[in-house]
């Protein structure tokens, strides 16, 4: 007997793990991309070395696992479970005499270990990955400095000076056409410098870095800052030949800015956590005290979960997959938002922090309790109901009543109709479990920051609201494939796909169905990405950085900078106004002669306007520069012929533009890298449309060759699948951010070439 029950326990672990493993590795992908997001200044710094990237991949993955852990044994014991019951192997165990106390038991010890992986990720893993992504901090504001100049970009980190290079060579660190704007506000006067060559030149002397700026061929150019003082003014305006200014990099400041700034709570372990509660009082003690409690919970989170989860899947008498995610989804929503309700309602007062941290946990164990016995007391159940109406009960996929068969009977009887419903199902099923999982994490993230501002909640949900085109669009691809994988495996692991070609219709006549769906869904996320997603990502980052302020809307301060071939520009505002105009304000625009190294004129106007094809100023302030005099004209209103728009896109995201404004922003810009990363942007944008089809190309035949195979192999060549697309995209994107592969390769190349595979598999697939 005892055999017997050690044998079914692995049986029950089997069918769990495939399940959990998939789980865990989908959720920890996708949150990695979450918090990656964060430092994409740092993944995408093609000037980084890739060692200081690996070690900020390592350090982000502790927390992630550590969140993911929970969540990702509940989906596997509900949906591995679910699946047994669906195809009567649990009554079948039952009917040999194992209990329910005897089921749980292995699945118990599993939550058992996960939890003290949990408790040691968190008592020992996160400190230390917060102090290594401290140090990454560190190395890379060190290395931005050490070569902080970088072609087309205006660089204003060097005090006092605005520096703008035309080109150059970044590894040697020399540029060509440079442009430096200086304000001495205490003399009052206005410098400006233009040189052909220049360099930094860094030494380090008893421990102060010295550091000098190295012009070749320079013109100092020095006026009044006062416009009014300009008038009749004389000015000094020479050729220099060599120059070399002193400057501070700000090395120094870094440094010990950095190296002095405290950990943050977030950042400390369990033990740590416990020593900062008991030395700080007022706010920060609560604060300490609910972050340590929250990680304490999600360390046992594990071990609850497991149980819930098995007395869930126990407590009804059908089951399927669907259904399961179903169950594991309300369970996880329920969980959370009690976290959350017991978080605010410590950090208010109105109950203490021990009974806030004991609300989630106490639930479960009535819940756990609940499915346990409300056997013995109630008939019947709700939820069975509701997973009956939904179809979700069925493991088999078929459906009673004519609705179907009315569809059916319009077709070529291929079942058309089960398909697309089928693949929506799944694919509704993925997003709305991916994205309530997103959605929590991003809540936890930002409910410290939220709980402290006025009306911190209803900013909250603006925030996650304007947030979900975002997560829809990153998400649609691996919804796609899972949504594919699932219909198509379920149908030929069930003989459907066998019994249809015997009847005489090609598997190729099969698929179409599915093909046309991904087809209307590229459509529709085409028409997300572009008419939706960039106004609502402009909304969601504001409101995020509104909300991480204590609900205090941030004002950008300082100037804009734009140039062209001969002209710089300098403004403060930008308003879109009807269809393409766009008005600034305080516009300061610097003319050079056609070799683009002497100043000739400089006009000042405080609004003005792009329209069509040129900038329309209001009254402006003429300044022509002639040998040793300024010639001042007060103009009411002048023209400049501008071609393309200079204050167009400034400073956006690829995120905040369709790829309309994304390619316009292309021929703007000078910047190599800037212009790579807009390149690479548009091209995925380009794709997005294709990428539904693309993946259902190789996604499908895959899943048909998969009918003989067991279930844990079978899952595991899903995960591998998904996995492989997902590292080559994401080497290819990398690659093209490198400049080592065109922008049109780096993100094409990889559809292409598992669109081949799919060409092959389906060249396997008996017809």
């Amino acid at each position: 007997m005892k055999k017997y029950g050690w044998l079914i326990s692995s049986y029950l672990l089997r069918n769990i793990m495939p399940y959990f493993i998939f789980t865990w590795l989908l959720l920890t992908v996708i949150l990695f991309v979450q918090q990656a997001s964060r430092y994409s200044d740092i993944f995408f710094n093609v000037n980084l070395p890739s060692k200081i990237i690996w070690q900020l991949t390592f350090a982000l993955i502790p927390n992630v696992i550590a969140f993911t852990a929970p969540m990702a044994i509940l989906i596997g014991v509900i949906i591995g479970l679910a699946k047994m019951l669906g195809d009567s192997e649990l009554t079948a165990i039952r009917t040999f005499g194992i209990g329910n106390l005897q089921i749980t038991l292995p699945i118990l010890l599993l939550g058992l270990a996960l939890s003290i992986f949990a408790f040691f990720i968190n008592w020992k893993g996160v400190p230390f990955a917060s102090n290594i992504v401290r140090k990454i901090a560190l190395e890379t504001a060190l290395y931005k400095l050490e070569s902080p100049i970088e072609p087309g970009v205006f660089n204003t980190e060097i005090g006092g000076y605005t520096i703008y290079v035309k080109n150059g060579d970044i590894p040697e660190g020399r540029w060509e056409n440079i442009f430096i704007y200086n304000e001495d506000s205490k003399n009052g006067q206005l410098r400006l410098i233009t040189a052909k060559n220049g360099k930094i030149d860094s030494t380090i002397e008893n421990g102060t870095e010295m550091a000098e700026l190295v012009l070749g061929e320079a013109v100092s150019t020095t006026m009044p800052l006062d416009p009014e003082n300009l008038a009749g003014g004389k000015f000094s305006s020479e050729n220099i030949g060599e120059l070399r200014l002193s400057i501070k990099t700000k090395r120094g400041e870094v440094v010990q800015k950095l190296s002095a700034n405290q950990e943050m709570p977030e950042e400390l372990g369990l033990g740590d956590l416990a020593r900062l509660a008991e030395s700080v009082d007022g706010r920060e003690r609560i604060e300490a005290q609910i972050l340590w409690q929250r990680k304490l919970l999600l360390s046992i989170t594990p071990l609850i979960f497991a149980v819930l989860g098995t007395s869930l899947v126990l407590r009804f008498n059908r089951g399927g997959r669907g259904f399961g995610i179903l169950l594991a989804l309300v369970s996880l929503i329920s969980y959370y938002l009690l976290t959350l309700l017991g978080e605010q309602l410590a950090r208010t007062g109105r109950v203490g922090i021990l009974a806030a941290g004991l609300l989630p946990v106490g639930a479960s164990l009535l819940a756990i309790g609940w499915f346990s016995y409300s056997n013995r007391f109630f008939r019947g159940n709700p939820f069975e109901r509701l997973g009956a109406y939904l179809n979700f009960g069925s493991s088999d996929g078929q459906k009673t009543g004519g609705r179907k068969n009315l569809f059916l009977d319009l077709t070529t009887g291929i079942r058309d109709f089960d398909v697309v419903v089928n693949l929506f199902k799944y694919l509704l099923m993925t997003l709305c479990f991916l994205t309530a999982i997103y959605l929590i994490f991003t809540t936890f993230e930002l409910w410290k920051f939220a709980g402290q501002a006025p009306d911190g909640v209803s900013l909250l949900v603006k925030y996650l609201f304007y947030l979900i085109p975002f997560i829809y669009l990153q998400l649609a691809p691996s919804a796609v494939m899972i949504a594919t994988l699932a219909t198509f495996v379920i149908k030929s692991r069930q003989n459907e796909i066998v019994t249809w070609t015997a009847a005489g219709q090609s598997v190729y006549r099969l698929l179409m169905p599915c093909f046309a769906t991904m087809i209307l869904l590229g459509a529709f996320n085409w028409g997300v990405q572009e008419l939706v997603a960039p106004r609502t990502n402009q909304k969601q980052d504001t409101i995020r950085t509104q909300i991480r302020n204590k609900g205090i809307l941030a004002r950008k301060e300082g100037k804009y900078w734009v140039a062209n071939e001969n002209r710089i520009f300098s403004f403060e505002k930008v308003e879109k106004e009807s269809g393409s105009n766009q008005r600034v304000e305080n516009l300061t625009v610097f003319d050079f002669d056609p070799a683009g190294q002497r100043l000739t004129a400089v006009y000042k106007a405080p609004t003005a306007v792009w329209q069509s094809d040129r900038i329309i100023l209001g009254p402006t302030r003429k300044f022509s520069f002639n040998e040793a005099r300024i010639e001042k004209n007060e103009l009411p209103s002048l023209e400049l012929d501008e071609k393309e728009n200079p204050f167009n896109n400034l400073n956006q995201k690829p995120s905040h533009l369709s790829a309309r404004e994304t390619r316009a922003q292309i021929s703007e810009v000078e910047s190599e890298t800037e212009a790579r990363t807009l390149e690479i942007a548009l091209q995925k944008k380009y794709s997005t449309p294709f990428l539904p089809l693309i993946i259902a190309l190789f996604t499908a035949p895959f899943a048909l060759s998969l009918n003989r195979k067991g279930k844990a192999v079978t899952v595991g060549y899903a995960v591998g699948l998904w996995l492989v697309f997902m590292g080559i995209s994401n080497g290819f994107e990398q690659t093209g951010l490198n400049g080592n592969l065109s922008p049109a390769l780096a993100v094409w190349g990889p559809l292409f070439l598992f669109s081949m595979i799919g060409v092959w598999l389906f060249s396997k697939v008996k017809t």
